[in-house]
């Protein structure tokens, strides 16, 4: 099964766009600028398997660097509540 949500997740986040990120934020009360949209996504399709199944440790060390503090706090946790949910499937 989790082979068939990876898949899924995989082909969404091939679709995904800027608007896609910042609908979430919004939905999630998160402002976010368009840089750090820019590079959340770009983590996002290039390494979204490392996300859900793999060690993102280095990989969230290098987003925290590149955008907004408070940015990366609430994107974060929400990475975290996802992977929770995504595991717990």
């Amino acid at each position: 099964m989790i082979i068939l949500y990876e898949y899924l997740i995989g082909e969404y986040i091939k679709k995904m766009t800027l608007d896609d990120i910042f609908s979430y934020a919004k939905k999630n009360n998160l402002e976010i600028s368009e840089c750090d949209a820019i590079i959340l996504l770009s983590y996002a399709k290039r390494y979204y398997k490392e996300f859900i199944n793999g060690n993102p440790t280095l990989l969230l060390k290098e987003i925290k660097e590149k955008i907004k503090p408070e940015t990366y706090k609430i994107a974060y946790k929400l990475y975290i509540e996802a992977k929770i949910k995504y595991l717990n499937k």
